[in-house]
């Protein structure tokens, strides 16, 4: 079971559906959540069934019956083709879930996002603004989110800085105002020199950047 597929699984708080789910990535007719871009040309018409309850030849019929163009600019600069949005909008409706248990079949955009040239494009801003630094494209920090106080265990989630119980984020926010990176939670008494070490990042940054 690939990466991909483990992460689906572990989005999907419905038991029934993650047993229908698993069951269906073990079947022999080849597997959707492969961690790319969905592309209808690869799905068969048993898992376009499985996925969006229409039949595969019946999906394109659909977008120009309900007016929907071949391409798709969001609010946001989003671009997508009719297809994937009417995929996303019947995947939803089918069966109740939300966008985080979806996100692993519907990705692909994540790398658009950060490639090589916006990053160096969101370094550049940062030096015009005042910043000695010339490869800076983003700001980190970690979080405190409050929660009630626990029957057990307070210790490890209180936040004597904060002075409060909680669990902390640890986000790296790119000029746009995406979230880059997301590591957590951890308990609320860890430091962020501690959550960063723990997150990985450092080492992430280092395979991405030195390329």
């Amino acid at each position: 079971m690939s990466s991909a597929e483990i992460l689906l699984l572990s989005a999907i708080e419905d038991k029934d559906e993650l047993v229908l789910i698993s069951t269906e990535m073990n079947q022999s007719h080849g597997n959707v959540y492969n961690g790319e871009k969905n592309n209808l040309e690869v799905l068969t018409n048993e898992q376009c069934r499985f996925m969006f309850r229409f039949e595969k030849q019946d999906i394109d019929r659909l977008r120009v019956a309900l007016g929907i163009p071949p391409k798709i600019v969001c609010n946001n600069g989003t671009v997508a083709s009719g297809i994937e949005g009417l995929c996303i909008v019947s995947r939803r409706l089918s069966y109740p879930n939300r966008l985080e248990d979806i996100s692993p079949i519907f990705q692909g955009r994540y790398q658009e996002w950060l490639s090589e040239e916006y990053l160096r494009t969101f370094a550049e801003v940062i030096h015009k603004r005042g910043s000695p630094l010339l490869n800076c494209w983003g700001f980190i920090d970690g979080t405190v989110m409050p929660i009630c106080r626990p029957i057990r265990h307070q210790r490890i989630v209180y936040s004597g800085h904060k002075r409060v119980h909680g669990l902390k984020f640890q986000s790296v926010v790119a000029t746009n105002g995406l979230v880059a990176n997301l590591s957590g939670p951890i308990e609320g008494r860890r430091h962020d020199s501690g959550m960063l070490r723990e997150s990985g990042l450092m080492n992430q940054l280092e395979g991405t950047m030195n390329r």
